[in-house]
């Protein structure tokens, strides 16, 4: 079994019913979709289709929304824009779309508030580099250091810059809307800044009584600053490398992202590595061996998780994008990855008993460890102890929190009925054990469930499985 998760994005190569089935059966875990693209129709469509592919599958694909949160964007362009290194072009903001031809417009009323000259911007990822001459009231002359093509609707990030936009848009509570009234799994909240903004939207949802996870992105300076905080706050997190490495130095990106990766296990959250993990691979069929060396050092820091993105919204090459990925996790899993046990037994009574569970089942010799849990709280808990030679399978009644453990590294998650006994919940979990071939006759397994988080450590219980 592979123990690190792959979530893949949708898109116009992969939307249609019988690419995601291709996609579930290759490996998909998690289907993103981004809602800074697409329709509605063309998204309930995509639902549509997982949950009825969901419906022959053992373990079910979960869905994630990607809300587009802050975020800035360039306006729609008649035709591509070349941008020649030493060209002077006006940005336009406020909504001003009557420009001149070398103008670039820029939907984003805050931006010409906190700009001044000399500052920089960058568009498409960090590909284009400009840097502003003059500023108007209406516009800003801007100097172009690093030339490309420009394309409609293309990403901007002003590194440095604080631009006081809300972290939910109007437009992300009409998706929200969308995501609670379709049941899904998880809301990806883009350029995270703070706890608060994982308190918005926890609001929203708690509204609406809905179980949605809340997965929160860093983008940006301001979320590195503040992510212990946001790590708490949050369900789970995700480094957008994309952005992130454009907003600070490009070269601190791979600390911070060890050291995100090494809090959020501490934490007992899960944590995502996306961006550019195959980039080559939109438009060639196998990666780079630097790309593939990329992606292993992700599962020896021990990921949950690992994204596609336009490997398989418009990469010609999807199915061989993921075929690749599992490769690669699975050949990595097999050396040495990090110890975060010592930092484990610093944390709280949730996470050193998980860690005794850990231990229990080592020294018991037993096969692994059984969750049995309501909102999968403990088998986060045991899954963040990153344990290496134990099986972790996890039961719970609830389908919607059967998909969102599909975000756990190393654990595999079941569906069992509602008895209102303990004994008879086990029992389910045995019979489940028997018929997947789990284990052999003689096998032990360490229990833990919900009920002990709030209980004293002797209720951890040691079980045979006859």
């Amino acid at each position: 079994m592979r123990k690190t998760k792959i979530i893949c994005t949708i898109g116009p190569s992969t939307c249609d019913a019988s690419q995601l089935k291709k996609l579930a059966q290759s490996g998909m875990n998690i289907a993103r979709i981004n809602m800074a693209s697409g329709s509605y129709g063309e998204h309930v469509a995509v639902i549509a289709a997982i949950k009825q592919i969901n419906e022959s599958l053992d373990f079910p694909v979960a869905i994630m929304m990607d809300i587009q949160g802050p975020e800035i964007l360039t306006g729609q362009l008649a035709q591509d824009l070349k941008l020649n290194s030493g060209d002077v072009i006006s940005i336009s903001v406020h909504g001003d779309n009557d420009v001149e031809e070398s103008s670039v417009h820029i939907d984003n009323e805050h931006l010409i508030d906190r700009v001044i000259e000399g500052d920089k911007i960058t568009v498409d990822n960090g590909l284009i580099h400009l840097e502003i001459l003059e500023k108007h009231e209406r516009k800003l002359t801007c100097k172009v250091i690093e030339g490309g093509t420009l394309k409609s609707q293309s990403h901007v990030n002003l590194p440095g810059v604080w631009v006081n936009t809300p972290a939910i848009s109007e437009k992300d509570k009409a998706d929200i809307a969308l995501a609670i009234s379709h049941k899904l799994d998880f809301i990806a909240l883009s350029f995270v800044r703070s706890a608060e903004d994982i308190r918005s939207l926890q609001a929203m949802l708690e509204e609406e009584n809905s179980p949605i996870n809340i997965i929160a992105k860093i983008e940006d300076g301001e979320g590195v600053r503040n992510i212990s905080s946001i790590i708490r706050a949050a369900d789970a997190i995700m480094i957008a490398r994309g952005d992130l490495g454009v907003e600070i130095a490009i070269e601190e990106l791979p600390h911070i992202q060890r050291n995100i990766v090494r809090e959020c296990a501490i934490e007992g959250k899960p944590v995502i590595v996306a961006t550019h993990l195959l980039e080559s691979m939109i438009k060639k069929p196998i990666p780079t061996c630097a790309e593939v060396t990329d992606v292993a050092n992700a599962v020896y820091q021990e990921v949950d998780a690992l994204m596609l993105c336009g490997e398989t919204t418009v990469g010609e090459y999807p199915l061989k994008s993921i075929e690749y990925l599992n490769k690669i996790a699975l050949a990595a899993e097999l050396h040495d990855t990090l110890d975060f046990s010592e930092g484990l037994k610093k944390q709280g009574l949730h996470q050193q008993l998980a860690l005794l569970a850990v231990q229990k089942a080592e020294a018991e010799n037993a096969k692994g460890i059984i969750c049995i849990t309501k909102q999968g709280k403990v088998a986060g808990f045991v899954s963040a102890t990153r344990v290496k030679n134990l099986s972790l399978l996890a039961f719970t009644v609830e389908p919607q929190v059967q998909r969102q453990m599909n975000l756990l590294r190393g654990l595999q998650s079941f569906l069992i009925e509602e008895t209102g006994d303990m004994e008879k919940i086990i029992q389910q979990a045995f019979e489940q054990v028997k018929v997947g071939k789990l284990a052999k006759e003689g096998d032990k397994f360490v229990i833990i469930s919900d009920r002990v988080l709030h209980d004293c450590l002797e209720n951890i219980q040691l079980r045979v499985l006859d």
